[in-house]
């Protein structure tokens, strides 16, 4: 059986945990990633910019979810099979991977940039930013989400390929660091005027209890974000660097941890805010309508309203 040109290089007890942790995570992650679009699709005040790039999100998670992880628990199973596809199955999870993974990196940017612009301002993002302009923006994402899989495909040793893909991280995580520390500034600066105001206790205490929203968004952003490069950052490294590892064992591992990534980010959203939340329950049968709920809906964090 250890014969097998199927068997991947983690040892049986690895392949055994390997299915189960990834059956799990294929099918924890895809009703994640359903719920979410369902929830934004059926519930008009989470269908707005936000709700629209968040549900983007989702879709590209749920292609890890639904098609990357669940052949890799076949490429595991066929390990204990005397016939397999080990080749192909593992070459089309990594080109699908690749895609998705794109599509979720430039995405979590616009995301950043959505939400700094929405914060920092408020009036103009609302009369700037319409979902048309959205819907072409994700339209983009897309194509240009195709560069990494055609690369993969037809000049995987290119050396000026391998650069534009470094850059286009890079550049992505610059605009990500940069509206975040933006935000950030802009959220503790409010907090400041908040604090001088005294006098006037309604609009200060209606002043706060938006600030306090805007830290939650931050809050919320800040964790999206680390998750992303936790899981993605060292399988990155090891593609980059090209570290010595003859029987893929840290690129399997590795590359896993990526995957994981795309079944936590749905719960991230149900877990910290009570508009996704609320909108869940009613779509399992738990509660009926919005209306019994009074929700002081704000320009700078219409969707991302927490708990």
């Amino acid at each position: 059986m250890e014969s097998s040109p199927c068997k991947l290089p983690i040892g049986s007890a690895g392949e055994i945990v390997a299915m189960v942790v990834c059956t799990f995570l294929a099918i924890g992650g895809s009703l994640g990633n359903i719920f979410i679009i369902l929830v934004i699709y059926r519930t008009p005040r989470l269908k707005n910019v936000c709700g629209i790039l968040i549900a983007n999100m989702a879709v590209g998670d749920l292609m890890i979810t639904s098609i990357v992880l669940p052949i890799l628990v076949f490429t595991l199973v066929q390990g204990f099979l005397k016939q397999c596809f080990y080749d192909t199955a593992i070459y089309v999870a990594f080109v699908m991977a690749l895609f998705s993974g794109a599509v979720s990196l430039l995405t979590l940017t616009d995301l950043s940039v959505d939400r700094c612009f929405a914060i920092c301002r408020p009036m103009k993002h609302k009369t700037i930013v319409t979902r048309t302009k959205v819907k072409f923006l994700i339209a983009k994402t897309w194509l240009e989400s195709l560069f990494l899989p055609i690369v993969e495909l037809f000049y995987c040793d290119s050396a000026p390929a391998k650069y534009i893909q470094t850059l286009g991280v890079i550049s992505c995580y610059s605009i990500i660091l940069v509206s975040g520390v933006i935000t950030i500034r802009n959220v503790r600066a409010s907090s400041s005027r908040i604090a001088a105001m005294h006098n006037d206790q309604g609009r200060s205490r209606m002043t706060a209890e938006l600030n306090q929203r805007n830290k939650q968004v931050a809050k919320t952003m800040a964790l999206v974000v680390s998750l992303f490069t936790l899981c993605w950052l060292p399988i990155a490294f090891v593609i980059s660097v090209k570290i010595p590892d003859p029987q893929g064992r840290i690129f399997f591992w590795f590359a896993g941890l990526g995957f994981a990534n795309s079944s936590l980010n749905p719960w991230i959203y149900f877990h910290r805010q009570s508009n996704y939340r609320h909108a869940l329950k009613i779509l399992l049968g738990y509660k009926k309508s919005l209306s019994s709920k009074k929700v002081i809906v704000h320009p700078s964090n219409e969707t991302l309203e927490t708990k």
